[in-house]
This record gives C-alpha cells, structure tokens and sequence, in this order.
C-alpha cells in the first residue's frame, strides 16, 4: 500500500488552536480529529495518494466558487438607490442570473445557473464577470474604451486572489 502521508494543512499556528480550546485540551482534540479524518480518508478507504489530493483540490475550488459568487451577490446588492434598475455605472453595478443555461461541466453537460455581474471599472471600461456554476469557472470580459477586448477563464481560487489585492487587502 505504500508509505501513509498525514496532511496537517488545516494547523497553521498555535494560536489557532488556543482559540477553538485553551490549553494542552484544545490542542489534542484538534490533534486527534485531524489524525481521524486522515486514518479515515487514507487507511479505511484505501484512497490512494493522488486520488485524495484531487478530492481536496475539488474541495477547495468549490469552497472558493461559492466565496466568490456570495461576494460578487453581496457587491451587486450595494447599488445607489438612486441607480435605475438598467442603468450601468461606476457606483451601479448590474446582475443577472440566468437559472437554467446549457453550459459543459466538470464531469458532465447540463444545465444550470449562470450568474453575470457587469460594472463599470474606474477607467471607464466595462467588465462583465460570468460564473458558470456547473463548471466552477469565472470568465472575465473587459472590454476598453478604444474598443480593445480581453476575454480570460481563471479559476476561482485566483478570481478572489484578484478581488483581495484590488481591495488592497493580501491574497
């Protein structure tokens, strides 16, 4: 079966774990769950080691989708009261779900929502933002005032990577 790997990932310093328990209790009950969940996930089910790194790496990128469409929801909510219903602007950002759209997906075609938000940027170019939920992928669409258009598919990981550093915050 070849050499188990504990994945210890979840522990980043000790202060996270005096904030969850105090003392030497907290600390063995992270202990004990982590080594759990890795007895469970690596011996028990006998998953191999690259299977178990793409089921966490599946993980991950659903966790950030789901991140990343609640942000661009909570932003899209923020319009100017004054703003129309179908007016675009810098202080007016647009969305638009469309509930039931034939997309390709991770494993298999079908439909599902797609969720596209539009603003104006402080250039005066619009960017749309397309999240395609069956896929989990975020295309970007810029298009310039001189008419020069940039299209991009990047992962949600690296979309709220970029959301995080044009809020001036780290990645």
């Amino acid at each position: 079966m070849g050499d188990v790997k504990f994945d210890f990932s979840g522990f980043s310093s000790f202060e996270q774990i005096g904030t969850a328990e105090t003392g030497a209790t907290g600390a063995l009950k992270w202990l004990g769950g982590k080594l759990a969940v890795n007895v469970v996930t690596k011996v028990l089910l006998s998953i191999g080691e690259g299977e178990y790194r793409r089921i966490v790496a599946e993980n991950d990128r659903q966790r950030a989708y789901g991140l990343f469409i609640g942000i661009m929801d909570a932003v899209a909510k923020q319009r100017v009261g004054a703003s129309k219903p179908n007016e675009l602007s810098e202080t007016c950002p647009m969305a638009t779900t469309i509930s039931q759209f034939y997309q390709t997906g991770r494993t298999t075609d079908g439909t599902a929502p797609l969720r596209m938000y539009t603003v104006i940027g402080a250039d005066g170019e619009v960017i749309n933002v397309q999240g395609f939920d069956l896929s989990q992928m975020v295309k970007v669409t810029v298009m310039h005032k001189n008419g020069m258009i940039l299209v991009e598919d990047v992962s949600p990981q690296d979309a709220i990577k970029m959301m995080r550093w044009l809020a001036g915050l780290r990645p």
